[in-house]
């Protein structure tokens, strides 16, 4: 399926992993990182909450990202089949 390209215009730490995104197209979605957070990359991020706390939005992608360059596609975040497909396979990985 075919998605819209989405970007994030705001975004807000709710939680140990949780954060709840603003998109361009009006949507608001509020997603439990935690099970992205695979692989050396994300390591500090996913076990240091101070490194987690530092997501911004990328201005001129408008995709979240954190200082030590590693992303998180908006439209990943923004529709659920997505999302779904992306946490399923975190889980088999």
């Amino acid at each position: 399926m075919a998605h819209e390209i989405v970007n994030i215009t705001a975004l807000e730490l709710v939680g140990e992993h949780r954060v709840l995104f603003t998109f361009d197209d009006g949507a608001r979605r509020e997603r439990d990182l935690f099970p992205l957070l695979t692989g050396p990359v994300f390591e500090k991020i996913r076990t240091e909450p101070v490194e987690f706390r530092r997501a911004l939005i990328d201005p001129e992608l408008g995709v979240l990202c954190w200082p030590n360059g590693v992303d998180i596609d908006a439209e990943l975040l923004r529709y659920d089949d997505l999302w779904d497909e992306a946490v399923s396979l975190a889980h088999t990985a």
